[in-house]
């Protein structure tokens, strides 16, 4: 699998609300990998081939054109041969101005049609200017027009950025310290979030802990205390149960073992050969 950021930084409908925008592509063979848990809500766009989504019910084919993200533990993904898509994450509190419907109903385990959020003509505009284009600008340009053109609202409601910025660069995990800080109730917190992310402000803390947990430089089991401790849990056993929930593995697994962690630090993805027999 090739796993190829796109830099987005030059548009700036994209810059502002945009995360990431990614090239991903298989060669030819069959190829299933880990997804894990990031915070992200974003469009993937498949230029060629399939994709299928494991769920309780089996391989579950994705559109040719979903929304995908606001995992809360790790997903399997199958590309076919010759594979190719494009997707583009945004901040999860910043897609809601996009859309007409809170986010509450779209579906966190397997992707959604995009045709459920969107127009039909605007997401048969974006595939085909999507597929017609040849090259990382003409990707940009068309991404940055989808935006344009969609856009509802420039105003988000500040609580919900404010909420977002202290549980992402505050490191702020309780709820009741969020919504005291922001002068609300915390039921009007998570009335908010159930609006405008799509989560509970505290689903939202656990998968921005474990990502964080995912790039600490760890060399032995008895630095978990450490990493328990810069995350703010409670003790060793919260955050070990949190991360096994989320990942499918004990941190200690993880860590210890190098192919995991060279594969999350190159793509933010696991090959599942690799994750297979840990789970």
């Amino acid at each position: 699998m090739k796993f190829r950021l796109i830099n987005h930084q030059s548009k700036p409908l994209s810059a502002k609300y945009l995360t990431d925008i990614y090239d991903l592509s298989n060669g030819i063979k069959e190829f299933i990998y880990c997804c894990v848990p990031n915070g992200e809500l974003g469009i993937t766009v498949i230029l060629e081939g399939d994709c299928h989504i494991k769920t309780d019910k089996g391989w579950q084919k994705q559109s040719k054109i979903h929304l995908y993200g606001l995992i809360n533990k790790v997903q399997l993904l199958k590309m076919s041969p010759n594979y190719r898509e494009i997707s583009f994450g945004f901040y999860p509190h910043v897609l809601q101005l996009f859309l007409k419907d809170a986010l509450l109903s779209t579906n966190k385990t397997s992707g959604t049609d995009l045709f459920d959020l969107f127009k039909k003509e605007e997401v048969n505009k974006l595939y085909e200017h999507l597929c017609e284009s040849k090259n990382d600008e003409e990707f940009r340009n068309n991404i940055e027009l989808f935006l344009k053109d969609n856009l509802l609202v420039e105003t988000m409601d500040k609580r919900v950025s404010a909420a977002h910025h202290l549980i992402t660069n505050e490191s702020m995990y309780k709820v009741d310290d969020i919504s005291s800080v922001l002068n609300i109730t915390p039921t009007t917190l998570r009335n908010l979030f159930n609006q405008h992310v799509g989560i509970s402000p505290k689903d939202l803390i656990k998968i921005h802990r474990i990502k964080k947990a995912l790039d600490f430089p760890l060399t032995s089991e008895e630095s978990l205390t450490q990493v328990a401790y810069y995350l703010k849990y409670f003790d060793q056993a919260h955050f070990s149960k949190d991360f096994k929930e989320a990942i499918g593995i004990s941190p200690k697994q993880y860590f210890i073992d190098s192919q995991l962690s060279s594969d999350f630090s190159d793509f933010k993805h696991w090959r599942y050969d690799s994750f297979k027999n840990l789970i």
